[in-house]
């Protein structure tokens, strides 16, 4: 399972003890991502009518350029960082099951 990259690239703590077929990790005090293992390799990302591939799953983070600072330290797949005027900055990553994910610095 991947939880050994959600808690060294997001901080995420275990929530109970990893089991063989999912973990549990706590992103609040009452909020939790489960990963659960499936049969066939399957991913959260989807294609929008546009055409580009999108994720399911926005973090918000309070230092954006710290917490991409540390994921390419960590040589994880990484996108640079977007800055846009009307919904702030953000930046995608590929967790090693090659779900996108999307780190949102919050709004400008």
């Amino acid at each position: 399972m991947s939880s050994e990259w959600y808690q060294r690239n997001l901080g995420l703590e275990l929530r109970n003890p990893v089991t063989e077929d999912q973990v549990q990790l706590r992103v609040g005090e009452n909020q939790a991502i489960f990963l659960i293992k499936t049969k066939e390799k399957t991913t959260l990302n989807y294609i929008e009518v546009g055409g580009s591939e999108m994720s399911a799953l926005t973090l918000e983070v309070t230092d954006i350029e710290e917490v991409y600072n540390n994921m390419r330290s960590n040589d994880v797949r990484i996108e640079g960082i977007n800055e846009t005027e009307d919904c702030g900055d953000y930046f995608d990553v590929f967790d090693p099951d090659g779900n996108k994910i999307s780190i949102w610095g919050g709004w400008k």
